[in-house]
């Protein structure tokens, strides 16, 4: 009896982690393994076929940051954060609080405020460079203006964030949505005994409850944002002018189209030290502005 109780306690034990290893198994192949390699290529010379063929230690690094489009690439990575992130939360925001209350046929208007969601990259790029083509788009003719979008430099990565914003709405318009509808409505009632108006009640009970949510959005599209390639590369290959090259698709033009993968991989490493510092950054605003019940 000693040895089947023994036996079976480690069964137990270990059952859990069976479940587990299919898991495990993937995330160790498509992604430490992926990481680690890519680490390693960093600090070598690589040939056309992939394979390291001398350790070069620090020389892709030094070689890196002396290049002039590490400071191009990060500007327009940075300003590309910069317009989408806001605009992405304040818009989702907005939409979350006109569908909070449960009305009649509010499901219509939920579907399409999540709309985007169901929207590929490619489709989505074929739509709006109709809607902002310089002479026959929508966009341009209900705004007056005469921008073209995509092909001019000082406009290009606006036109790429509007893209990039429409698609990222559904997302958090589903989260703030679900946030919002779980704000205790005995809370809300006290207000309104207290004489709160809406604007109040929003600021000081809805926004702090529903901070957490908030604190997820940001991060995750903070990384996203500074991983940014699908748009930039399907819609304008880093042009015009080097205006929309982000550092991912510097990364993969290095990469895959100079066949330089040792230094590809150094900008990839750089790409993770960059991201991951930025991460531990938001993390001190969890610690100030993030309430949890």
């Amino acid at each position: 009896m000693g040895r089947e109780s023994c036996m079976g306690w480690i069964k137990k034990i270990i059952k859990p982690y069976l479940f587990m290893l299919p898991c495990l198994l993937f995330v160790i192949l498509f992604t430490y393994y992926p990481f680690a390699k890519t680490v390693y290529l960093g600090f070598t010379l690589v040939d056309l076929n992939g394979n390291p063929v001398e350790f070069v230690g620090f020389e892709n690094f030094i070689n890196l940051f002396k290049d002039k489009m590490l400071i191009n690439t990060l500007l327009n990575t940075l300003e590309y954060t910069a317009i989408t992130i806001p605009a992405t939360f304040f818009i989702s925001l907005a939409l979350a609080l006109l569908a909070e209350k449960k009305r009649k046929g509010n499901h219509i208007y939920q579907i399409m405020f999540a709309l985007p969601m169901a929207v590929s990259m490619s489709s989505a790029v074929m739509i709006f460079q109709l809607l902002m083509n310089p002479t026959i788009g929508m966009f341009n003719y209900l705004t007056g203006l005469g921008i073209d979008w995509f092909g001019d430099e000082k406009y290009a990565m606006v036109g790429i964030s509007i893209l990039s914003v429409w698609m990222g709405l559904g997302f958090s318009f589903l989260f703030l949505l679900a946030a919002l509808r779980n704000v205790p409505s005995e809370l809300l009632e006290a207000a309104d005994m207290e004489g709160c108006n809406y604007f109040q009640k929003l600021v000081s009970i809805k926004m702090p409850l529903i901070s957490p949510t908030i604190f997820f959005l940001i991060c995750t599209d903070l990384i996203g944002s500074l991983m940014v390639f699908g748009p930039v590369w399907i819609i304008t290959k880093g042009g015009p002018m080097g205006s929309t090259e982000t550092m991912m698709y510097w990364m993969y033009i290095e990469a895959f189209e100079n066949a330089k993968y040792g230094y590809g991989s150094a900008v990839a490493v750089l790409i993770f030290v960059i991201v991951m510092l930025v991460t531990l950054l938001s993390f001190v605003y969890e610690k100030k502005g993030v309430h949890y019940t």
